[in-house]
């Protein structure tokens, strides 16, 4: 099986775990580790993306709209909103392939959300 490269910034499908860990769903998620570290750790820190939009937004959560100009790099195919409040550790095995990737414009929006989910 050929190695998967992924970089900060990547829109991955992955194995989510539920949060109860009674079991995982594939879905996409973004990956927040840094570069430099991708290259020495077996983990690799994810933010939840979901197509199914909750009833109330958070202020930790973005959601993405099919006409945002940066929609198509992401590789997704639905609206979805990506929840900076729902970070997962996961091991590289569980990062089935990438779909696309996070532009500076949405990286900026994640991390201003990422900020008011972490208290920072």
């Amino acid at each position: 099986m050929a190695r998967i490269i992924i970089k900060r910034g990547s829109v991955v499908l992955v194995r989510y775990p539920f949060t109860d860990l009674s079991g995982t769903k594939i879905r996409p998620a973004v990956v927040l580790t840094p570069d430099h570290l991708l290259t020495q750790l077996d983990d690799v820190l994810c933010l939840f993306i979901s197509s199914s939009l909750p009833a109330k937004l958070l202020p930790t959560d973005f959601v993405l709209e099919l006409h945002h100009p940066s929609f198509a790099k992401t590789g997704l195919k639905y609206r979805s909103v990506l929840r900076s409040h729902k970070l997962a550790l996961l091991h590289k095995s569980l990062v089935l392939r990438v779909l696309g990737r996070m532009d500076r414009d949405l990286t900026s929006e994640i991390n201003q959300r990422l900020r008011i989910a972490l208290g920072l």
